[in-house]
């Protein structure tokens, strides 16, 4: 009776021990597959980023090529004819809003290139278009062409990378509102994060640079002749610093 109680128990041990196994490999083969397919997902992200950015950079350089061609003939005129050097730009003008469709996704780009098309406008309606003007239209173009090419390779980095970022509005009556442990994709400008955490309203003025942008009103808070919002970074020596985060202050 006793050998058969023992053998009994023996055999449920050994049952037992082979559920759990049966159990553990299961576990470990799901586990060993979403490892699979979390690797294969990465390998294809990582592909399409390498592609993009290849694609952006070719067409980065055939635009600079045609800039540099234009360039050229501005910096060494030769018997040139500027209003039929303004005309040219203008092809490479309407090239920008054909190759970057980061035109119609971010405001203050658009902004910033209608400005430069309502400049060009204004300057080709002139009979004699002189060299400074030119260079002026020219030199516009340049910065904003640059900059969408970089904004395409932020944005082209952002579908991987993203930041966790603490930021705090501070109102002129002393208010603190912090919105820490924000998660905005890599290459965010501050303009596109303070869209994200409050209500604002702005003014474009294609002289301010780099930004453009005049931030009149944070949730209500009005800038006056004697209030306006600005922005700075806190020091490395505040307490409250968070390692490998970055920290910026929005102030009236």
């Amino acid at each position: 009776m006793v050998e058969k109680r023992t053998l009994i128990f023996a055999s449920i041990a050994i049952l037992i021990w082979a559920v759990l196994a049966s159990n553990i490999a299961v576990y470990f083969y799901f586990q060993n597959m979403t490892y699979k397919e979390q690797n294969i997902e990465s390998q294809q992200s990582q592909t399409k980023i390498a592609a993009d950015y290849n694609e952006s950079i070719v067409k980065y350089n055939t635009l600079l090529s045609e800039y540099s061609k234009l360039y050229g003939n501005y910096s060494f005129p030769l018997n040139i004819n500027f209003t039929s050097l303004t005309k040219e730009l203008g092809k490479l003008i309407v090239n920008l809003r054909g190759n970057y469709s980061i035109l119609t996704k971010q405001k203050d780009l658009n902004e910033t290139y209608q400005t430069l098309w309502d400049n060009y406008l204004k300057l080709s309606e002139e009979g004699n278009i002189t060299r400074e003007k030119f260079g002026e239209l020219l030199n516009e173009y340049y910065e904003l062409f640059n900059l969408l090419a970089l904004r395409e390779l932020n944005e082209i980095l952002s579908e991987t990378v993203t930041l966790t970022v603490n930021i705090c509005i501070e109102y002129k009556n002393g208010t603190l509102e912090w919105h820490n442990k924000t998660e905005v994709p890599a290459g965010s400008t501050l303009f596109q994060l303070t869209c994200k955490i409050a209500n604002i309203t702005y003014t474009y003025y294609p002289t301010i640079k780099p930004g453009h942008i005049l931030v009149n009103c944070i949730n209500g808070e009005n800038s006056t002749n004697n209030w306006y919002w600005l922005w700075y970074y806190r020091s490395e020596n505040k307490k409250h610093e968070l390692k490998d985060q970055w920290d910026a202050m929005l102030g009236c």
